[in-house]
C-alpha cells in the first residue's frame, strides 16, 4: 500500500525564534505555578487546595520539559522571559488579585485558554517535520491546560450562582482579556491565530526579531505572602492552641478501635493540608532556589493534595468522621513565615514526615491485626510517598549548605529548639520531651555533624 505524505517542509519559526517563544511560554508556566501555589494556603476550600497540588505540579511539569526543547534548541534550559515588560505587569497585577473568583477567572478563564491557543497555533505554525518534537510536546501541554479550564470554568460556575456574581466575574475577564490583548499577549507579538483553511501561514510575513531579553533585564517584580498564625480554611473547620481541647477531642478508650483511627486520621488530615499549603508557599516565595529542587517541592505538593483527598475519603467513608469535628492545631504553620527556605522544611520534612513514616508503619500492623483492611492499605500508600518526602529534604538540605556549616549547625539548632516546641505542646508530661542533642533529623549524617 502507498504511503501518502501530505506534510510539507516550512514553518514560520526559525530555531532562535522558536527558542525565544518556548521562553515565554515557560516563563507563563512558571507564573501560574507561582501563583497556584502562593494563593493555596489563603484558599479557604479544601478541594481547591487539592486541585492547586495537582496543577502546580503539572505547570512545573510543563516548564521543565519546555526547558528540554530548549536546550534541545540550543538555548539554555532554565530559560524563561516575559516576552515585553508589560505582559510581567500583568502577571504581577493578577498575583496581587485577591478575590478567589478573580483568581480563578485571571487563570483559568484568561491566561490558561490564552496558552492553549498559543500553544495550538505554534504547533500548527511551525515544521511539521524538522521541528516534530515541538509539536509533540506543545500539542500534549494544551491538551493539559484544557483540562485545566474545564475544571476552573466548572468551579467559576459554581461560584457565580446569581446574575450580580456572573457580571462581576465578567467584568474581570473583559478588564484582563483587555490587558492581555495590549502587551500583545504571552509572545509580545499580539493574539495569533489562522484558522481557516484557505489562509496560507505561508503567505504571511515573518513575525518581527526582537532583541534577546533576558530575565535580568526585563521587569520583575516579586511575590511575597502576608504572614498568617494559619492556613485559610472553610467552615466547619476550626483552630485551637489549648492541649486539653486536643485531650478531650481526641481521646478514645481504645487507640485501635475505629474511633481511635478516625482521631488518627482526622489530625492527619490537618497535616496533609498544611503541606500542600506549604509547598506552594515556598514555591511562589523563592524563585531562587534550584530549578530541580523546585520540580521536586511541586511533585510533594501533588503528593500532598493527592493525600488531602485520600485521608478526608477515609474519615468518610471509612470511620464515619463528620470533617471538622474535632480541632486543628496552631503548632505547625508559624514556621512557613521564616526567611530561609530550608527551615520550612528542616523540621517538617526531616523530623515530623521521617517519624510520620513509623507512626503509618505501626498504623497499618494494627489495622491489619483488627481485620481493617482498607485502613492498612491506605496507611502503606501514604507511608511510600513520605519516604520521597524525607528523602527530599535530605538531598536538599546538604546539598544547599555543603559549603556553609555555619548555616547548617544554625539550621539544626533552631529546627531542635522548634521540635521540643512542639512536642512541649502534644506531650502531656513534659518532663519525657528528650534532651535537644538526642532529636534526630534525616539530614544529619549519623555523628559526623557539620561543627
Amino acid at each position: 500500500m502507498p504511503v501518502v505524505d501530505r506534510r510539507e517542509f516550512g514553518g514560520r519559526f526559525s530555531v532562535q525564534e522558536n527558542s525565544r517563544r518556548l521562553a515565554t511560554y515557560r516563563y507563563l508556566e512558571i507564573q501560574l505555578l507561582e501563583f497556584l501555589g502562593g494563593w493555596c494556603h489563603t484558599i479557604p476550600q479544601l478541594a481547591f487546595k487539592a486541585t492547586f497540588g495537582y496543577h502546580v505540579y503539572d505547570h512545573a511539569q510543563a516548564a521543565d520539559e519546555l526547558g528540554t526543547r530548549l536546550e534541545q534548541l540550543r538555548s539554555s534550559p532554565e530559560r524563561a522571559e516575559a516576552a515585553t515588560d508589560d505582559f510581567a505587569r500583568l502577571c504581577q497585577h493578577v498575583w496581587e488579585l485577591e478575590p478567589v473568583v478573580d483568581r480563578l477567572v485571571a487563570v483559568y478563564r484568561v491566561l490558561e485558554p490564552h496558552l492553549v491557543s498559543t500553544y495550538v497555533y505554534h504547533a500548527d505554525a511551525t515544521d511539521p517535520l524538522s521541528d516534530a518534537p515541538t509539536v509533540k510536546l506543545l500539542r500534549r501541554l494544551a491538551s493539559m491546560a484544557q483540562s485545566h479550564v474545564a475544571w476552573g470554568q466548572a468551579v467559576l460556575e459554581s461560584l457565580t450562582q446569581t446574575p450580580e456574581l456572573r457580571k462581576q466575574a465578567l467584568d474581570v475577564q473583559a478588564d484582563l482579556e483587555a490587558r492581555l490583548l495590549e502587551c500583545g499577549g504571552v509572545t509580545g507579538q499580539g493574539i495569533e491565530s489562522h484558522w481557516l483553511t484557505f489562509h496560507s501561514a505561508k503567505e504571511e510575513a515573518k513575525p518581527p526579531q526582537r532583541p534577546s531579553r533576558g530575565l535580568a533585564q526585563g521587569y520583575r517584580f516579586v511575590k511575597r505572602c502576608p504572614p498568617q498564625n494559619h492556613p485559610t480554611v472553610e467552615a466547619p473547620f476550626w483552630f485551637s492552641d489549648q492541649r486539653p481541647v486536643f485531650r478531650q477531642v481526641y481521646t478514645a478508650p481504645d487507640e485501635w478501635s475505629l474511633e481511635g483511627f478516625r482521631h488518627k486520621f482526622h489530625q492527619l488530615l490537618y497535616g496533609e493540608v498544611e503541606t500542600t499549603d506549604r509547598m506552594g508557599k515556598m514555591l511562589a516565595e523563592h524563585p531562587e532556589l534550584p530549578w530541580a529542587m523546585r520540580v521536586d517541592l511541586a511533585h510533594q505538593m501533588w503528593d500532598e493534595a493527592r493525600h488531602i483527598e485520600i485521608v478526608a475519603k477515609v474519615c468518610e467513608d471509612e470511620l464515619g468522621a463528620a470533617l471538622g469535628y474535632g480541632p486543628w492545631p496552631l503548632i505547625w504553620w508559624w514556621m512557613q513565615n521564616e526567611s530561609d527556605p530550608l527551615r520550612r522544611i528542616a523540621v517538617t520534612n526531616g523530623w515530623a514526615e521521617a517519624n510520620l513514616m513509623h507512626t503509618l508503619r505501626r498504623w497499618r500492623d494494627m489495622a491489619v491485626e483488627r481485620g481493617y483492611d482498607r485502613i492498612a492499605e491506605l496507611c502503606d500508600y501514604l507511608q511510600a510517598d513520605e519516604l520521597t518526602h524525607v528523602k527530599l529534604v535530605t538531598y536538599w538540605m546538604r546539598e544547599l549548605t555543603a559549603d556553609q556549616p555555619d548555616r547548617f549547625n544554625a539550621i539544626v539548632a533552631w529546627s531542635r529548639d522548634a521540635v521540643v516546641r512542639i512536642q512541649q505542646f502534644y506531650n502531656d508530661n513534659p518532663a519525657s520531651i528528650p534532651d535537644k542533642g538526642e532529636i534526630r533529623f534525616s539530614f544529619l549524617r549519623g555523628e559526623a555533624e557539620p561543627e
